[in-house]
């Protein structure tokens, strides 16, 4: 096994919300965005406190004792963040490593990568959560601190491969969650990703106590949530 080493923030075990079956989430430090609304702005830095230095040697051990759990769920492990293809070999050296062990592996990701750099990674596999935030790109680096054109391009290259991909977005009430947006979002999918799935992630303000601990400036005063009936009637726009 490779010594390679890499930074987590967080293994959370017996996870049933991030793909199929009992799985265990691997929160990867380091991200390339920096989006206003995030809940989880401590896997920002890979340089922060809570980025924990780790082997690839000493994640597979852990990872390791969840067997059981994925054998009889049909679960695996899924990786996330922070983005983690921000830490590119060690992603590689863990999925190499998954792969041999027969583990089933999901990912969530931004989209803001090279794609030839990690296409290798991406067809280990077996579905894809892509987060689409925005797709007005001046309205996109306003509140994530880069434009969309490098993520809509790699969402497309990524359903070329043939992996499914369930489109993630946070729901922001006056933000991205309006008329205009969802339709734009709807026909881009038609376009470029038939086939694939949406959720939509409800926003929420559990990460603003984090800020405050980082001493970090929080927007959560800015945004709110859609309530049930607007989630139902903005959802139509999708089908």
């Amino acid at each position: 096994m490779p010594v390679i080493e890499g930074k987590i923030i967080q293994l959370q075990k017996l996870s049933v919300d991030d793909g199929a079956g009992i799985r265990t989430v691997i929160f990867m430090a380091g991200c390339p965005l920096r989006c206003r609304w995030c809940s989880n702005p401590e896997s920002w830095d890979m340089s922060a406190e809570l980025a924990v230095p780790v082997s690839v040697y000493d994640v597979v051990k852990q990872i390791e004792r969840d067997d059981v759990f994925f054998r009889y769920s049909g679960g695996g492990v899924t990786f996330s963040g922070g983005e983690p293809t921000f830490q590119t070999e060690f992603l590689r050296s863990l999925a190499l490593e998954f792969e041999k062990r027969g583990v089933s592996m999901w990912i969530e990701t931004c989209g803001y990568f090279d794609f030839d750099r990690v296409r290798d990674i991406f067809k280990k596999m077996e579905h894809v959560f892509y987060d689409i935030k925005l797709m007005d790109s001046a309205k996109h680096e306003e509140y994530t601190g880069v434009g969309n054109s490098l993520i809509l391009k790699n969402a497309a290259l990524l359903h070329e491969l043939g992996i499914p991909i369930t489109v993630r977005m946070p729901a922001v009430k006056g933000v991205n969650f309006t008329e205009e947006n969802l339709a734009a979002t709807s026909r881009f999918m038609k376009e470029n990703l038939p086939g694939a799935d949406i959720e939509f992630l409800p926003y929420h303000d559990l990460g603003k106590e984090k800020y405050e601990a980082l001493g970090l400036m929080s927007s959560y005063s800015e945004f709110t949530a859609p309530n049930k009936r607007e989630l139902e009637e903005r959802f139509k726009l999708l089908e």
